[in-house]
């Protein structure tokens, strides 16, 4: 008896972690919901990738990621958008643009977090990277993990 409930236990806890992830590499990623929409944007920069990132103007480290990141935006802007995601009001835009420091970015707001639920985030910063054309997941992880061999390494799969 003990064994079948072990069983059922770790079967019921694959399921759950397995539940939690909602973003896999190479699967298409989840709908974004955010205001204003990013497609007309992502059009114009014509980029083979585009790098969503999740945070909070109000958060110590995404200021400091984001801060940090902007050398390896420099290197990948030509061939990954960057788009940054936040679940904060629109009507702080300014506000919210000058905290994080990313003027040269595009910008979305959340509404009522949906993208965020959909994806399957847990913390900010997070970074996703998708290729633009086919929607797929090719890297994602913490802003910390995110450099500028990270996007090598997906052109030379």
């Amino acid at each position: 008896m003990r064994r079948i409930l072990a069983i059922l236990t770790l079967m019921v806890a694959t399921a759950v972690a397995a539940h939690a992830q909602s973003i896999r590499l190479g699967e298409p990623i989840p709908a974004i919901s955010v205001s204003p929409a990013i497609d007309e944007e992502l059009a114009l920069y014509n980029r083979d990738y585009t790098c969503l990132i999740f945070a909070h103007s109000a958060s110590t480290p995404c200021v400091e990621a984001l801060r940090n990141f902007k050398a390896t935006a420099e290197e990948i802007h030509l061939s990954c958008a960057i788009v940054i995601i936040t679940g904060e009001a629109e009507s702080n835009r300014e506000e919210i643009i000058e905290r994080l420091g990313i003027e040269e970015y595009i910008v979305a707001f959340d509404d009522n977090n949906r993208t965020l639920r959909a994806f399957g985030i847990n913390y900010v910063p997070f970074a996703v990277i998708y290729r633009t054309k086919n929607s797929r997941v090719e890297w994602f992880g913490p802003m910390h993990h995110l450099k500028r061999d990270t996007i090598e390494e997906i052109s030379n799969r």
